[in-house]
């Protein structure tokens, strides 16, 4: 019975790191800049509160409490520091790789619980699955990284950047024009 009483405070402790990494999509998604990286993000915390949920029930099923202490979501242990160091220097790469990490490290600890087969089989069908779920998303997020990060925007600035000059340049050909053709520029004042 210890044997068993081992693996299930490793499962518990799988529980903690899904909930931390359902925590680290969810500020992610809170960080992030553009509308189709929050909905990834958002997605992906979603689905590691579901994982969460489902372990949680498993471990309360069979009389174990589940570990609550770490499983707080959100903001709420970030300071003020921390949210305006991610609002200034948000990186959408290195905080996706930091998420694909924290799910690496997960799938190792379901490999570990996988292998010993000591818990019950509906536990460990339960846990293949997830962790099948999360190599999944480890693709998912690497091809979103893949067709949402490349240098592209860069290059978009820089033309934007020499159309704008172009354009104010034309802009103040056009209306030197403009003052030349109709005469004096007279000024308009608020009734």
């Amino acid at each position: 019975m210890k044997k068993k009483y081992a693996d299930f405070n490793k499962l518990n402790r799988l529980l903690v790191a899904s909930f931390e990494a359902e925590k680290l999509y969810y500020n992610a998604a809170q960080d992030a800049h553009t509308t189709h990286l929050k909905r990834f993000l958002n997605y992906m915390a979603t689905e590691r509160n579901r994982m969460s949920h489902d372990i949680s029930n498993e471990l309360h099923s069979r009389g174990i409490e589940p570990l609550k202490e770490d499983s707080d979501k959100g903001n709420i242990d970030r300071t003020w520091q921390e949210i305006k160091e991610a609002l200034e220097k948000f990186d959408a790469t290195v905080i996706l790789n930091q998420c694909i990490s924290r799910d690496i490290n997960n799938i190792k600890r379901y490999d570990e619980l996988l292998e010993r087969r000591e818990l019950p089989d509906g536990i460990l069908s339960l846990l293949e699955k997830q962790k099948q779920k999360l190599q999944w998303y480890i693709k998912q997020s690497e091809q979103h990284k893949e067709t949402h990060f490349v240098p592209e925007p860069q290059q978009a600035a820089e033309k934007k950047e020499s159309s704008d000059e172009g354009s104010k340049k034309n802009n103040d050909n056009k209306r030197e024009d403009d003052d030349d053709e109709r005469g004096r520029v007279i000024p308009l004042r608020a009734i």
